[in-house]
């Protein structure tokens, strides 16, 4: 039995720039020709990881010209173009980005955020020299969100509760991705613009007293708080011993229920120090 707000008061009365995709191309600095190579990194506070991205371009000492262009990968595929034309498209439709700031001692680095993504997007730089164009792609998507149902969520971790302020809920909205119908967050539930997100598994269910809910993953995601110089995050256990069966067969599964209140067991961590896995959370619908 896990939805039992009495336990949840019972309870309290008790209680006191990571690299995420790159396109190699020709190492700068090597090559006769021009090259270039695209990285995007998950942006932190105050920015928007759900919509916004860092991107890195490097380009090799024989670019004299560098330019760049985000667009929706939908519209770049329906171009139909080669990957040459579409060089050239980018050359002549892009931004022009300035390589004399960012001169190194092997080529030219070119750090941009770009903001306000919803979708999925293809970013584009291209080297030029002369009439020689290459070019290296990264993508992004970004995330939009609807909302399902307001509500309360309940923090059971003691230290949870501290590292928050000594709080013992918080109001939220339980909101779907419009993308990606099995992917969930708590809307601010940290904090402004800190959010936990969950991944449904629709083929694992089971069934209670209180009714049949579907499993849920929670990945490794920060909470917005910092202790000792280091991030806090939470994740599952079964992300945190590196083995699912800890969710689907070992019992420490979380899980939502048809009428969208949820139970989550989640391991609050900071670096490889473990700082409790053994709470429920829960999140109770309506005001």
């Amino acid at each position: 039995m896990k939805k039992y707000i009495s336990s949840i008061m019972v309870l309290f009365a008790l209680l006191a720039f990571t690299a995420c995709s790159e396109d190699h191309g020709t190492t700068p600095g090597s090559d006769a020709k021009p090259s270039v190579t695209a990285y995007s990194y998950e942006v932190t506070a105050p920015l928007n990881p759900d919509n916004d991205v860092n991107v890195r371009f490097v380009f090799n000492n024989k670019t004299t010209e560098a330019y760049y262009l985000a667009e929706k990968t939908a519209d770049k595929e329906a171009r139909e173009l080669t990957e040459d034309a579409y060089a050239a498209y980018v050359v002549a439709n892009g931004q022009e980005l300035d390589l004399e700031d960012d001169l190194q001692s092997e080529g030219y680095i070119s750090d941009l955020v770009l903001t306000g993504l919803y979708g999925e997007y293809t970013i584009t730089a291209v080297a030029v020299s002369g009439s020689t164009l290459s070019s290296a792609s990264t993508t992004f998507t970004g995330l939009d969100w609807a909302d399902v149902v307001e509500g309360t969520y309940y923090f059971s971790n003691p230290n949870t509760r501290f590292l928050l302020g000594n709080i013992t809920s918080r109001p939220t909205t339980l909101q779907v991705c419009t993308t990606d119908e099995t992917l969930y967050r708590f809307k601010d539930v940290f904090s402004t613009g800190n959010h936990l997100k969950i991944n449904l598994l629709p083929d694992y269910t089971a069934t209670d007293d209180d009714g049949t809910y579907t499993f849920f993953r929670v990945k490794d995601q920060k909470i917005g708080v910092q202790y000792g110089g280091q991030d806090v995050a939470v994740r599952d256990v079964g992300y945190w011993q590196g083995d699912d069966s800890f969710i689907t067969d070992g019992g420490y599964e979380s899980g939502m229920y048809e009428d969208y209140t949820c139970f989550i067991k989640v391991q609050l961590h900071i670096g490889s120090s473990n700082y409790g896995y053994n709470y429920y959370d829960y999140f109770i619908p309506g005001n």
